[in-house]
């Protein structure tokens, strides 16, 4: 049977031999191909290889399983497949050489946290100014609209 190299963000690898049971992405830490991902089921999806083809398979999610941008529940894999789970993306690629798999977790985009109120926080190199704005006398009337 062939193998599946998870690649993490920090750069940390984990093999993992397919069997008859799916090899499962979930965020828990106990999962074979765990991430740490809030928008991500505890049991997301499952990788499988039968018949000399890897396929993925949706396991009821909440979020869904998409492959390339499409929402999938059940489908092949091909080399270069882009597979996105909640926040994380994951590029699956097979070594033809030896039938092997990689799934090349993408580094998350987090934003920056927000402060109370929602506001920026002020930067001390930058210095603000405030100007008051006045709002207009009278309101211009619509075009084609005679004023009574």
């Amino acid at each position: 049977m062939p193998m599946l190299i998870h690649k993490r963000p920090d750069g940390t690898e984990k093999t993992l031999e397919f069997t008859n049971k799916p090899l499962i992405v979930g965020r828990l830490p106990e999962s074979e191909i765990s991430v740490r991902d809030s928008f991500i089921s505890r049991v997301h999806c499952g990788f499988t290889f039968a018949n000399n083809q890897f396929s993925l398979k949706d396991l009821g999610s909440t979020n869904g399983t998409y492959r390339n941008g499409a929402r999938v529940f059940e489908c092949a894999l091909s080399s270069g497949d882009k597979i996105q789970v909640g926040n994380t993306t994951l590029v699956f690629e097979i070594d033809s050489k030896n039938n092997n798999a990689s799934l090349r977790q993408i580094p998350q985009m987090v934003a920056p946290p927000l402060t109370v109120g929602g506001s920026t926080p002020p930067r001390p190199d930058l210095k603000q100014v405030t100007a008051p704005v006045n709002p207009p006398a009278s309101r211009p009337a619509s075009p084609g609209v005679k004023p009574k």
